[in-house]
């Protein structure tokens, strides 16, 4: 079987699933009494052996079955959960995580070593069961009886359904067979076994019944054998053969299905077996569904494929997504910044000679435009909650690492941002979190020792802010003292010690942000190498975003994260300095104002100006940016365009005000990457080029 079309599905499926296991464990582990969560883990882990088995990653599908029969001890309530087990499953769960990304980049999925992990699964699950009456190695052993039946031919009980297919299928000429199959006492993957003796079936003919029905085989609900009924036109040496051949096939005996219904007595049967199966099917991952449906059979057996793909496609319809890769929405999205361009190019122009029939046609041609620029952002848009998710489970083994105890609270998963961005603020938020896991909260005893309760308060929350999405990392933990980080910084030599004193608390505080700041004393794995809050700065800026901290001592820390919703298509205000046009990203604005030179005032070498009582200092961007003088500026008026980061505010002064407009933002390319001043550029309507300006870098 060619697997290379399916493997990108069994990656992204296999990923889903381990999120879940992930997040079922948290759940179990905060509420152990809560068993019913448990069910919903099997399921996943099943999953998982089932697609693994398929793709012929017998490693994987191994350990997936070690850590399920574990969770089928769990959920039949037969061993109680304890640290002990949910740390190894926890661990198992990374291992597995390894092997399936191994695979993914094209290596061999044994870059872990599971012999350990197998061996301690399989302990745990044996060792529990020893006090049982009997062992429980394989899930839900209760199902066994079923399939342990002696390999008499009256072993199954023959529905009318069932009678009907067979007579129905001889009449025609072809074959009815009852087939057991006993796998090797040996055999560690039972499903991955039984599916692809159904397989070979499916090959020959049509199976229309089987005991244990298919979606027991596929949850492994029976011991080692399993009775099929196949009609067929092939003769019975072939079919022996070929199922001998299947790897972990023990013994297969066949006998003529029409001969048991003609001996066997007249009876009703009590349930119709095959009906049942039939329609259990759907939800069974890998085995094939067996089909009781009388017409087709004793045409021809190929019939049922034909029928499967309308199933199929009945499915689809009725599916809510569709799985598009993010390479097809950024050209969407290209496309989309090239419209924008010639549609304001074509504005240009309509202004320009006065075509009042081309205006008009533009009014109508920017409101499609801008319903469709809005429904390809919408698309290319993902919920936070895609990055949050994986949080959970590394504060729960930090927290331990640490000998902390505290409560996470994430909130605002909905809130959704650009594909893009989500892609990058990952690493930021991670740091963010250990910040405060480490630095920020006290061990349970010096928190209570404070008056506060011993487990600490984390928070992870997301919220829309106008055109902006603000993250939040929050603790109740101790704060950062203003004092230490003045003195820390000055020990490190990154300011003077007047410098220092010059700074007020909160900007104090910031300087943890500086490249190489640290106030670990010791370097552990979690923190002190000095490579942590400057990274986060560096990333969020380089989104266009803007990352501060607010803190007070003994009552805890807020790290706000501002993000752009998006990094494509923007307004902004367009500006000239000299013959340059510039923009300036009208998120980053706070205000324009005409001021006069005798409006500029000196304070320490700087010029400011006075601004609703609020001392704001000013860049004359001409200078800043070298911009070559072609001529001098004739207005007594100086244009001021008054922006701010966070808290921080700035005055630009500009030559000359042009207006709103809506922008596409292109990148600079590789030559250009290093100018910290400006974050892009734009294409506008008459052709030019402009300039974007980085606001925080500016600042």
């Amino acid at each position: 079987m060619d697997t290379n079309q399916y493997m990108e599905m069994f990656l992204e499926e296999s990923r889903e699933h381990l999120q879940s296991l992930n997040d079922g464990l948290l759940a179990l582990e905060n509420d152990p009494e809560e068993v019913s969560v448990v069910n919903d883990i099997f399921r996943n882990a099943h999953t998982i052996k089932g697609m693994s088995a398929t793709m012929g990653f017998t490693k994987i599908a191994e350990l997936t079955h070690d850590m399920e029969n574990v969770f089928d001890l769990l959920r039949t309530e037969k061993m109680k959960v304890n640290s002990d087990i949910m740390d190894t499953l926890f661990k198992t769960i990374d291992s597995l995580e390894q092997m399936i990304e191994s695979v993914g980049s094209g290596g061999p999925e044994d870059v872990v070593d599971i012999t350990g992990f197998a061996s301690k699964l399989s302990a745990l699950a044996s060792g529990k069961s020893i006090a049982e009456a009997e062992p429980a190695p394989a899930p839900a052993a209760e199902a066994a009886p079923a399939a342990a039946a002696p390999a008499a031919a009256s072993s199954i009980e023959y529905s009318d359904t069932d009678k009907d297919v067979i007579l129905e299928a001889a009449n025609g000429g072809m074959h009815a067979y009852h087939i057991k199959v006993t796998l090797a006492a040996s055999c560690v993957l039972k499903s991955a076994r039984t599916y692809m003796v159904m397989n070979s079936l499916d090959q020959v003919g049509e199976v229309v019944k089987s005991v244990p029905p298919a979606e027991d085989l596929e949850q492994e609900k029976f011991d080692l054998a399993f009775d099929v009924v196949v009609v067929t036109d092939s003769e019975m040496k072939p079919i022996e053969e070929t199922l001998l051949s299947i790897s972990e096939v023990e013994t297969v005996e066949m006998t003529d299905a029409v001969e048991e219904i003609k001996q066997s007595a007249p009876a009703a049967s009590a349930a119709p077996a095959a009906p049942a199966a039939a329609e259990a099917a759907p939800a069974a991952e890998n085995v094939p569904a067996p089909v009781a449906s009388a017409a087709p059979v004793a045409k021809a057996a190929a019939a049922p494929p034909a029928k499967k793909p309308a199933a199929d496609a009945k499915k689809l319809k009725g599916g809510q997504s569709v799985r598009v890769d993010i390479e097809k929405l950024d050209t969407l999205l290209n496309l989309m910044g090239e419209l924008v361009i010639n549609k304001v190019r074509l504005e240009q122009i309509g202004i320009t000679h006065r075509l009042t029939e081309l205006t008009e046609t533009l009014e109508q041609m920017d409101r499609v435009t801008t319903d469709l620029q809005t429904v390809v952002m919408k698309v290319r848009m993902v919920p936070v909650g895609q990055v949050f998710n994986r949080f959970p489970r590394m504060v729960r083994d930090l927290a331990k690492e640490l000998g902390k105890e505290l409560n996470l609270t994430i909130e605002g998963e909905e809130t959704e941002l650009d594909r893009t961005v989500i892609d990058e603020i990952g690493d930021p938020i991670m740091h963010l979190l250990r910040n405060s896991l480490d630095h920020g909260l006290e061990h349970p005893d010096e928190r209570e020792a404070k008056g506060k309760p011993r487990i600490g308060e984390v928070g992870l929350i997301a919220r829309h802010e106008g055109n902006n999405v603000v993250i939040m990392v929050t603790d109740d933990g101790k704060g950062i003292d203003a004092d230490v980080i003045r003195r820390k910084a000055i020990e490190k030599g990154m300011i003077s010690e007047d410098e220092a004193n010059s700074l007020d608390d909160a900007d104090a505080v910031r300087l943890i942000f500086l490249p190489g700041f640290s106030t670990a004393e010791v370097v552990t794995d979690v923190s002190g190498r000095g490579v942590g809050m400057d990274v986060v700065r560096s990333k969020i800026e380089t989104l266009g975003g803007h990352v501060d901290v607010e803190t007070k001592i003994d009552e805890g820390s807020v790290f706000k994260i501002k993000l752009p919703l998006t990094l494509a298509i923007i307004q902004a205000l367009l500006v000239k300095v000299q013959e340059e046009m510039y923009a300036i990203p009208l998120g980053s604005i706070d205000s324009t104002i005409n001021i006069t030179q005798e409006d500029i005032k000196t304070v320490r070498n700087r010029e400011v100006i006075v601004l609703r009582g609020q001392i704001i200092p000013i860049i004359r961007l001409g200078d800043t940016l070298n911009v070559p003088r072609v001529h001098e500026t004739e207005n007594a008026d100086i244009f001021v365009v008054v922006v701010h980061i966070g808290e921080r505010k700035a005055g630009i002064v500009v030559d000359n005000l042009i207006g709103q407009q809506e922008i596409v933002i292109k990148t600079l390319g590789k030559l250009l990457a290093g100018l910290k001043v400006i974050s892009g550029a734009t294409v506008l309507g008459d052709g030019r080029v402009a300039m974007i300006l980085d606001v925080s870098a500016l600042m």
